[in-house]
């Protein structure tokens, strides 16, 4: 997670990715990808915020994604059900 960059995610906005979740995948969509301000973080600082469906809801934990190029462990927390469903922050800081 170290090397991952705003610049990775930020053509993935709006797009759907694949989480694995046991034998399943669930789609999260990358809802916004927001620049954080200065950390000690060589690759930088930024948030993801994605969208998922309210079943399953996901415990906070680390998923792996689906980037398209590669796959990735990221750690996600849920932060709240609305009628777009499930919402998830991941924070690289």
């Amino acid at each position: 997670m170290e090397d991952l960059t705003f610049d990775d995610f930020q053509p993935l906005e709006s797009r759907s990715l694949p989480v694995a979740v046991g034998d399943e995948a669930v789609q999260l969509r990358l809802d916004s990808v927001e620049a954080l301000p200065a950390s000690a973080r060589a690759a930088g600082a930024f948030r993801l915020e994605f969208v998922g469906p309210s079943q399953p809801l996901l415990t906070q934990g680390t998923y792996e994604f689906d980037l398209g190029s590669e796959r990735r462990e990221i750690f996600i927390v849920p932060i709240g059900l609305g009628q777009d469903g499930a919402r998830y922050e991941a924070v690289f800081f």
